[in-house]
């Protein structure tokens, strides 16, 4: 047996596994990358973490780097859940709640947690719920969608679930255990003059907020993003306050392992009332989008045609849905008002507005807050393709545009699409600006596989043309981190470089994501992945 595995075992409550089922499991995520990692542990609490890093650093300080993967489900979308050394499981034992305090609305939990239990036992407690995470979200963990930026907008609920986390428990490199939370300037001068790794981040970052002003401005104009560090841009108030929690939204692991989480629900009414409207041409549903958004609305979504066309082609037809849209697209609206009268009286207002684009389906749906979810399953029959080897790649998700380009951007796709012959269907996310493009390919085929890796770099220049994000939500991991270059200055990749440097002076979190890959690599890990397919 490897005699780290033996050596970590005699001081876990968990264990450390080298079962070769095990490690073959934990080679690939949600990507379509894989890696295999060398051992799996398995910790039972944050003391477990804690020794499993302080072993790794002291391994560093005598110049042997052994990395730590940090893995909740599996469902990262770039390749940032795989790789070599120890893969950190996080939802085998620490996936419990600890806490729920209903009148303060707070949620105590274990990262490991999946986010589905989570909404299901807040649901007990009239009505408290989180904000919505995206689809690739809903299958994974509190940790993992925190990690990941997997943020999406939510059935009557306004807050982002990024911007509803309270406090966590975060272990560092080290295996020091810090919490972060909102911190007043008196708090932060008191952690500052720690002597501890605790400290020395806050002074460390504090410094390099002062001394590159102008850069962090420039960085935070580009809106929503998980590239690098993005988080950075939230970590001080104009007060002087301090929070450094949003660094590790979309860190995707790299600055230190979350442990447990504080989250702030919100109450949920259980009733929801949805328009969906649907078109013969992709632009009179923009235009729909351009009306919605003037209404008081949760979530405004759109999703091509031809996604509902092969739901179809499978049986799977939709009432509000006629043939006439699956060459357009659909529009999918939630009311955002609490009272079902105030919804009615707001649906049927804008129901009235929208007749005049001349949608060739219109329909109000009253229904549970909890079937609104059965309106989207056209996209399963496309995630989950039944042709033979078929796989959706998840790199293509997660784009983020400013509404106002997004015409442009479709115009430029559709000259790809002709280049290519491939079908690039769209699902957008109106309110925040998210587009996910769901191309299928068999990538048993080395040709489909070279027509991916060209894609990719194809359509991180149609997001920098159109000033976008690649990673506007996921993370950028290894997949689309060479990709950054288009949209991320020289001077905004050095500031993540020192960020990670503070966080984790001897590279050993995460060692291979957030930074460019060397084509080879990737294609290597690719073959790799369709190996272990076969």
């Amino acid at each position: 047996m490897n005699k780290v595995a033996t050596y970590l075992n005699g001081h876990l409550t968990g264990e450390v596994l080298v079962n070769d089922l095990l490690l073959d499991a934990a080679q690939s995520d949600g990507s379509v990358l894989a890696r295999r990692p060398e051992m799996i542990a398995q910790p039972s609490n944050v003391n477990d973490i804690r020794k499993i890093m302080r072993f790794c650093s002291q391994l560093a300080d005598k110049g042997h780097i052994l990395s730590v993967v940090v893995r909740g489900a599996g469902t990262d979308s770039n390749g940032a859940a795989t790789g070599g050394g120890v893969s950190l499981d996080m939802q085998a034992y620490m996936h419990h709640a600890k806490g729920i305090d209903p009148k303060q609305q707070l949620v105590h939990m274990q990262a490991g947690m999946k986010y589905s239990a989570v909404r299901e036992l807040l649901s007990m407690y009239k009505n408290l719920a989180l904000p919505e995470v995206s689809a690739i979200g809903q299958d994974g963990t509190i940790g993992g969608a925190i990690a990941s930026g997997a943020v999406a907008s939510s059935v009557c609920i306004t807050t982002l679930f990024s911007d509803a986390i309270s406090q966590m428990e975060i272990v560092l490199a080290n295996g020091d255990v810090i919490q972060t939370g909102h911190i007043n300037k008196r708090e932060l001068a008191k952690k500052k003059g720690l002597s501890t790794l605790e400290g020395e981040i806050y002074r460390q970052v504090d410094n390099l907020l002062e001394d590159n002003q102008q850069i962090i401005a420039a960085i935070k104009r580009r809106e929503k993003s998980t590239a690098g560090f993005w988080g950075i841009t939230k970590v001080k108030g104009e007060d002087g306050s301090f929070d450094l929690t949003p660094l590790f939204v979309g860190s995707q692991g790299a600055l230190g392992v979350i442990s447990e989480v504080i989250m702030k629900a919100e109450y949920s009414s259980n009733d929801a009332t949805v328009i969906t409207a649907t078109f013969g041409d992709m632009s009179e549903a923009q235009a729909a989008v351009d009306e919605a958004l003037k209404h008081k609305v949760s979530k405004v979504d759109i999703i091509d045609g031809r996604i509902i066309a092969q739901a179809a082609s499978e049986g799977k037809k939709f009432s509000w849905a006629p043939r006439e849209a699956f060459k357009g697209a659909a529009v999918i609206i939630t009311m955002s008002e609490f009272s079902d009268r105030a919804r009615g009286r707001a649906a049927k207002k804008l129901a009235r507005k929208l007749e005049n684009i001349h949608p060739v389906g219109l329909a109000i749906h009253d229904i549970q807050t909890q079937e609104v979810a059965s309106l989207y399953t056209p996209l399963s029959f496309i995630l989950h393709s039944t042709e033979e080897r078929a796989t959706c790649p998840a790199v293509f998700s997660g784009l983020w545009l400013p509404l106002e380009r997004l015409d442009g951007f479709l115009s430029e796709l559709r000259k790809v699409e002709a280049e290519t012959k491939l079908a690039l269907p769209v699902v957008v996310d109106a309110v925040n600006g998210y587009v996910d493009l769901l191309p299928v390919f068999n990538l048993h085929k080395v040709s489909e596989r070279r027509v991916l890796l060209k894609l990719i770099p194809e359509i991180a220049k149609l997001v920098a043309e159109s000033r976008g994000n690649v990673a506007g939500r996921y993370g950028d991991g290894r997949l689309k981190a060479g990709l950054m270059q288009a949209t991320v200055s020289p001077d905004e990749t050095a500031i993540y470089s020192q960020i990670k440097h503070i966080f984790d002076p001897a590279n050993i979190l995460m060692p291979d994501i957030k930074k460019e890959v060397p084509a080879k690599e990737l294609a290597d890990e690719l073959n790799l992945w369709c190996r272990t397919k076969s």
